[in-house]
């Protein structure tokens, strides 16, 4: 990528950071309102400073009035004659009485100004942040299934909690900055070549050497936190990763090199922050040091001015110092602003990728809605690749499956199986021909309509770490206690939710950890069941389970599938036989169909599939 693209690019993340600022635009008003009364009292405070010593060492000589400026831009002479006209001739206690009632109001308001804008600009960062990670999240949960292969768990995680605290600078840190700090940099400006201009020009010499150093090291910062912020996403899908598969790691003894494994991912983090770290912590005192340097010079130069017969006048020389040290301040936090939009800009990249990754099952602005299935289910012509570098894992399959009919899938692991059923609801879409229910073509259906026509019961449960009820309720918040229950009795699940320890509101932890295998399942019939789909894509898995499970599961199955259209993976015999329809997939092409007896008479292929099965 050229430099220029680059910096277009570096440009649009931070502009498009700012652009959720917008619906606080009054609150951002005020803060500009603040930050300008607070740049006022900042310069006034600074230029009060010389006021005390003046009127302490002054005698009667600070008592003679000023000539008054020819002009406005000549900032000392004006404020020189305005606290002239405002104290008068005051003796010698009263001035000092004055100078340190001026000097401590000047400083209070400034402090009160900066405590009233920060506060405010803290309250719309964490909107902000807010409003970003909502958004990012609900990105992440509209996804395809496609998308997250691509993207493990860790890696999301680590972006919308990682990354984005990581951009509040750019929210916070820099965007009131970027405004305030070059307002107090010119005004500091202006106040000094009012006081000199020869020795203004003299401290300005080593600034651009300091800006050039100071860019060179946020170049750096921004490689560098990118590589630390990839690393800290590994860490966290590695814990993830290893924290759900505990059972795997205890089994095989893997304990103590899973945690090698894992130290090894926190070195390389620990090494990657502390260069991170390094060159954040170098742009401070090097900024430090080249103010040290100018101010050294200054009082070396400014010092034999006022030393030198009518030269430049003490006062105004400690005004010269002490507005000099204030705008090293403003420099200062510009450097860190870089640093800090650095890093914003490196986590902002990262965060944009997941929302701008396309939507690839998009829904058509005039999707038809549907509600229930009339007539059939058609495949026709189906093909389907996962990746365009892949082989087809569907080639020409073609099938229809008539309403309440029951149709099971039956072939070798890795044939096509659960592919053809994942097209069904559109969680990829077909390559080539079409999937149509009603006639109509899926990808012209509402998607949220298409997927409440289909219930789900998966192989792999899922449950989320909530109670039994918001389990078997889960996208149904207004359903009732009575259906919930009567949904738990026909799936055989009502009597071991009642022996739990409190009911319906035990929570199942993770996944359903606290459950058995048996168990879950029934928990996920019950949601089909509760959810009433007129279409049912069924991947049974009980061959895993106890004869005593595995009977109440087919049970309740036999209920669910009760005047429903299915589509089945059948690893069941009962299933098999009692089917309208079945299909031998091999290889991702449909090989032959037909009902059992049929089939059993006819094919040798599904003989032998059906003979391995009475074997096991």
């Amino acid at each position: 990528m050229s430099s220029s693209n680059r910096n277009k690019g570096e440009l649009g993340t931070y502009f498009r950071v700012l652009s959720y600022l917008r619906p606080y635009a009054p609150r951002l008003v005020f803060v500009f309102l603040l930050n300008g009364l607070f740049i006022v009292f900042n310069m006034l405070s600074l230029w009060m400073i010389p006021v005390f010593p003046q009127a302490l060492f002054g005698g009667q000589e600070g008592t003679v009035r000023p000539a008054a400026p020819s002009s406005l831009f000549e900032i000392n002479d004006w404020l020189k004659y305005q606290y002239f006209e405002l104290v008068g001739r005051p003796s010698p206690a009263e001035a000092i009485e004055l100078a340190c009632i001026l000097i401590f109001a000047t400083f209070l308001l400034k402090n009160v100004f900066q405590f009233a804008e920060q506060y405010v600009v803290s309250y719309v960062e964490q909107r902000v942040i807010k409003d970003l990670r909502d958004e990012v999240f609900t990105a992440v949960l509209r996804k395809p299934l496609a998308f997250y292969s691509q993207y493990d768990t860790g890696n999301l995680i680590s972006r919308l909690t990682n990354d984005i605290n990581d951009l509040n600078v750019a929210v916070n840190r820099s965007f009131t900055k970027l405004i305030r700090d070059p307002v107090l940099i010119v005004l500091s400006m202006m106040f000094l070549f009012s006081i000199n201009v020869g020795l203004t020009f003299f401290a300005l010499i080593v600034i651009p050497v300091s800006g050039i150093v100071i860019r060179q090291i946020g170049k750096s910062l921004k490689r560098r936190s990118t590589r630390v912020q990839q690393m800290l996403a590994t860490i966290t899908s590695d814990l993830q990763d290893k924290l759900s598969g505990i059972k795997v790691v205890h089994a095989f003894s893997q304990e103590d090199a899973e945690a090698e494994r894992f130290q090894e991912y926190t070195e390389r983090h620990f090494r990657a922050a502390l260069k991170k770290v390094r060159t954040h912590r170098l742009s401070s005192p090097l900024s430090e040091t080249l103010g040290i340097l100018i101010m050294i010079s200054v009082l070396l130069v400014g010092g034999r001015q006022v030393l030198t017969e009518g030269g430049m006048q003490a006062e105004d020389f400690i005004r010269f110092l002490a507005i000099l040290f204030g705008l090293l301040q403003p420099i200062k936090s510009l450097a860190d602003l870089n640093n800090n939009v650095q890093i914003a800009l490196a986590s902002g990249a990262r965060v944009f990728e997941i929302v701008d990754h396309p939507a690839e099952i998009p829904e058509r602005p005039d999707a038809v809605r549907k509600s229930s299935l009339d007539e059939r289910i058609e495949y026709t012509n189906v093909s389907f690749r996962y990746a365009p570098s892949e082989p087809l894992v569907l080639d020409d399959v073609s099938f229809t499956i008539e309403k309440n009919q029951t149709v099971a899938l039956v072939g070798p692991s890795g044939a096509g199986k659960s592919t053809i059923a994942q097209l069904l609801p559109r969680f990829y879409d077909v390559e080539g021909g079409s999937i149509r229910v009603d006639g109509v073509d899926v990808r012209d259906l509402a998607l949220r309509d298409l997927r409440r026509l289909i219930g789900v019961v998966s192989q792999d449960v899922t449950l989320f770490n909530d109670t039994v009820r918001n389990n078997i309720a889960y996208g149904l918040p207004d359903v009732s206690d009575e259906r919930i229950e009567a949904a738990a009795e026909a799936a055989n699940a009502l009597h071991f939710i009642q022996a739990l320890p409190e009911g319906f509101e035990t929570m199942v932890g993770e996944r359903g950890v606290r459950l058995s295998g048996g168990e879950r399942q029934r928990i996920s019939i019950a949601r089909a069941l509760l959810a009433n789909p007129p279409i049912l894509v069924l991947d049974e898995a009980t061959s895993s389970l106890d004869a005593e499970s595995e009977a109440l599961i087919q049970d309740a199955l036999e209920r669910l599938m009760e005047d429903r259209t299915v589509l089945s993976i059948a690893h069941r015999l009962a299933t098999v036989r009692k089917a309208d329809k079945i299909l031998v997939i091999e290889d991702g092409r449909l090989a032959e169909e037909g009902s059992h007896t049929d089939l059993l008479d006819q094919s040798e292929r599904y003989r032998r599939y059906y003979e391995l099965q009475v074997s096991q």
